[in-house]
């Protein structure tokens, strides 16, 4: 792997990390008391977003591995996340957050897993996107960033509302954003890493779902059911499904080669030993072999012959041979260059 493009897709997966602690603007002042006062709202904000998340890494599966193999790791991912339901239940945390009201507990670990899947998928796709080229690289960290913008702020808003201090909830966050690091060495290691993509996608995208249908989505009805709102969460879950549907139309994701085939077809380059400005001929030929290099335009015996042919009612004229002179009209000889001339 280039290290130029190893260094660049590196320094985008940090950047990528940093962006986990956006959810700091919310933590105080006029942002968090607003906070504070919508985040049931907000919960099914990030239900939307999610929702176009999922959609979008199934995608990705499909692109990366095809239809069987995406459709299996969503399911995959959907049995992890409802086990994790069923082994571990849920415990619903009780800090610093305004819980007056009434809605089933938020499970924020299923958004953690999935999350942390979903980000070494990203490090691999770094790493692929750099070593394509640069422009496609930049391109892809761009398009990254802004995805992760909106997804870590709803994965904020998903943790707050799940009962975690602001502080747990942002050092969660950034532990796991960290696991793109894994992808990015992943992709700088392995020969070849487009079934990682397929599989991590999947399943992230089968979490993400169960997420929504698990957690977010019987919040967002209970809530409803104790203190109304219908109207305020359709209207908070289109504005997240239809703000990350903008994101992702606005700045398509670049599609990114596999580092190995990068490495392969770079190696099946044919090499070019011939010169690329041809040599010029050898003005030493001698007059005999001038007939043979006759240029565009010239035409042949055989044209000249048929030409001659044509013009006589059908009867060849005698043709001078390669090596005979052609004579002008006082007798003398004239070179022609090795074109037969009639007479």
């Amino acid at each position: 792997m280039d290290f130029s493009a190893a260094s660049a897709a590196f320094l985008a997966s940090l950047l990528v990390m940093l962006i986990s602690l956006i959810g700091v603007i919310f933590s105080a002042g006029k942002l968090g008391q607003w906070m504070q006062r919508y985040l049931t709202y907000l919960a099914t904000f990030s239900a939307g977003v999610f929702v176009l998340v999922a959609f979008d890494l199934a995608s990705e599966a499909v692109r990366a591995g095809g239809w069987v193999v995406a459709v299996i790791s969503v399911l995959i991912g959907a049995t992890l996340m409802e086990g994790i339901h069923y082994i571990f239940p849920t415990k619903h945390h009780h800090h610093d957050v305004d819980n007056s009201h009434t809605h089933t507990p938020i499970e924020g670990r299923s958004v953690l897993f999935s999350d942390a899947l979903h980000n070494i998928g990203d490090g691999i796709l770094l790493v692929g996107a750099f070593e394509t080229n640069w422009y496609i690289g930049l391109a892809a960290t761009l398009g990254v960033v802004l995805h992760e913008t909106v997804q870590e702020v709803s994965e904020y808003f998903v943790l707050r509302g799940a009962g975690y201090s602001n502080k747990g909830a942002l050092t969660r966050s950034f532990l796991v954003s960290s696991t793109i690091l894994i992808g990015f060495f992943l992709a700088s290691t392995l020969s070849s890493v487009t079934w990682i993509v397929a599989l991590f996608s999947g399943i992230a995208a089968g979490g993400f779902m169960s997420v929504v249908l698990h957690d977010l989505l019987p919040h967002a009805l209970a809530s409803v059911r104790s203190n109304g709102g219908t109207y305020m969460h359709i209207l908070a879950g289109l504005v997240g499904a239809g703000l990350m549907l903008g994101i992702q139309t606005a700045l398509p994701e670049e599609e990114p080669m596999d580092p190995s085939r990068v490495m392969e077809e770079t190696e099946q380059l044919p090499e070019i030993n011939e010169p690329l400005v041809p040599s010029a001929p050898s003005k030493a030929a001698p007059k005999a072999n001038r007939s043979t290099n006759s240029t565009v335009g010239t035409p042949s015996i055989v044209e000249a012959t048929t030409t001659s042919a044509e013009g006589t009612g059908g009867t060849p004229a005698s043709e001078p041979s390669v090596s005979e002179p052609a004579l002008s009209t006082d007798g003398q000889s004239v070179d022609t260059g090795g074109i037969p001339r009639a007479r």
